[in-house]
Formats: structure tokens, C-alpha cells, sequence
């Protein structure tokens, strides 16, 4: 009766976490949509009308960005540039990051899925799993160079160099964008070797229901 109880419970919770995998995969989709509107707009409004609208605005922005706060206010907006290129290439670099996010949310949702109809240790199964692997193996590399490419476009296009020379403790500034995240390359690592579990697990099960 406990065990019974057990898996109904068990049921019960991967079927949330599939409404929750549903619910995110609606979310970043959502994103690559906005995304991909902003690219459209970055392509065919001119960087003249960009400027115009920017250094017109009075809204003052503030966002939290790797444990800093940053501050867009009117004087900071004074010195806005506005680079169509490197909008592009940022809006493209998301899209690539957010898509990868994505596919590793859809590999999660049909695993979770086949555990709720009972097929666990299959071969499609370890392969999913392969994959995600791969994908967080992929963000290990592109997740330090979307951070250091936005901070880049920020810096360039509404902070005046000069005056970043003229504050005496900033001596000088430098972007890494082909850097590392080594905690997402040690979970590609261990999610691989999840997957490879699973694949020696769908061979045991082949050869269990080979011999019954």
C-alpha cells in the first residue's frame, strides 16, 4: 500500500514538473519571439531614429547585472551612440543563447514525458540526455560571451570614454568574451554521464526483456 502510495505520489510530481517544463517552454519562446522582433526593428529602423528616440526619453532605467546595479539616467543618455552592428551581433548572440535554452528544456519536457508513460532506461531516453550535455557543454562557452558582449554594448554606446579615462581608480577596461563558465561545463559533464547510465540501463533492460 506505502509503495502503491509512493508512485502515485511520484506520478503526481512529474506531472507538475511537466506543466512547470510547459510553462517555460512558453516563456522562452516568448523571448525568442521579442528577440526576434527587436532584430527586425534593429535591421530596418535607421540608427538616426534610434538616437533620436533614446536621447528624447526621460525614463530613468536601473538593472541588477552580475551583482551590480546599473543606473541609465537622462545625463547618462546625453551620450548615447547608437551602433546598429553591434545591436545586431548582441540580438543574434541572445537569439543563438536562448535557443539552446530552449532545446534543453524540450529534451527535458520528452524525458519527463516518457517517464510518466513508464519508458525510463530507453535508448532515446540516454540519448536526450547526451544531448542536453551537449547543449550545456555549447552555453559553457557562449554564456561568458553574451554576458561580456552586453556589458561591452552598454559601456560603448551610453558611457563616453573619455570620461571613463577622467575617474582615477577605473585605469583601464577589457572584455573576455571567449572565456569559460566552468560551473555549466562541470554539469555538461555530469549530465553526460547521467545519459551514459541511462544507455547502459537501456541495455539491461533489452537484455531483460530479451530473456523473459
Amino acid at each position: 500500500m506505502d509503495q502503491s502510495l509512493a508512485i502515485r505520489n511520484m506520478k503526481m510530481s512529474l506531472r507538475i514538473l511537466n506543466i512547470v517544463l510547459i510553462a517555460t517552454l512558453v516563456i522562452v519562446a516568448s523571448c525568442i519571439l521579442l528577440l526576434f522582433g527587436l532584430l527586425v526593428v534593429a535591421l530596418t529602423v535607421s540608427g538616426e531614429k534610434v538616437s533620436k528616440l533614446v536621447l528624447d526619453s526621460n525614463i530613468d532605467i536601473s538593472f541588477k547585472f552580475n551583482g551590480i546595479t546599473v543606473f541609465l539616467n537622462k545625463d547618462i543618455m546625453s551620450n548615447f551612440v547608437y551602433d546598429k552592428s553591434e545591436t545586431i551581433v548582441l540580438i543574434l548572440l541572445s537569439m543563438i543563447f536562448t535557443l539552446i535554452v530552449m532545446t534543453i528544456f524540450v529534451l527535458l519536457w520528452k524525458f519527463v514525458r516518457s517517464v510518466i508513460v513508464g519508458d525510463v532506461f530507453t535508448l532515446r531516453n540516454s540519448k536526450r540526455i547526451e544531448l542536453i550535455a551537449c547543449s550545456l557543454f555549447i552555453l559553457s562557452f557562449l554564456s561568458n560571451t553574451v554576458q561580456a558582449y552586453l556589458i561591452s554594448t552598454v559601456v560603448h554606446m551610453f558611457l563616453n570614454n573619455n570620461e571613463l579615462d577622467n575617474i582615477e581608480w577605473i585605469q583601464s577596461v577589457s572584455f573576455k568574451f571567449f572565456d569559460m563558465n566552468w560551473r555549466i561545463l562541470l554539469c555538461s559533464f555530469i549530465v553526460w554521464t547521467i545519459g551514459r547510465i541511462f544507455r547502459y540501463g537501456s541495455f539491461l533492460q533489452e537484455e531483460y526483456d530479451a530473456t523473459v
